[in-house]
């Protein structure tokens, strides 16, 4: 009975580690811009996919415009 139980909380503890980790916010990669280039740059490659392709692509596109805006702008 004991060996049973044993087996049991091994399997569990095993399955316990393969959880998806959740996926990063927008406002996460708003935060982290190298990172959020990191990221959209392997999306588009094909070395990365998921939520956070979306996210990070998102906020590469939000950093770019308000860069555009302030250069059109002038300061």
């Amino acid at each position: 009975m004991k060996s049973v139980l044993w087996i049991g909380l091994i399997c569990a503890a095993g399955l316990a580690g393969c959880a998806k980790p959740a996926s990063r916010s927008t406002q996460f990669f708003e935060a982290h811009i190298d990172e959020a280039r990191r990221v959209d740059a392997a999306c588009r490659s094909g070395s990365a996919g998921g939520d956070e392709c979306g996210n990070a692509s998102i906020a590469v596109q939000e950093a770019d415009a308000k860069e555009r805006f302030k250069r059109f702008v002038g300061k």
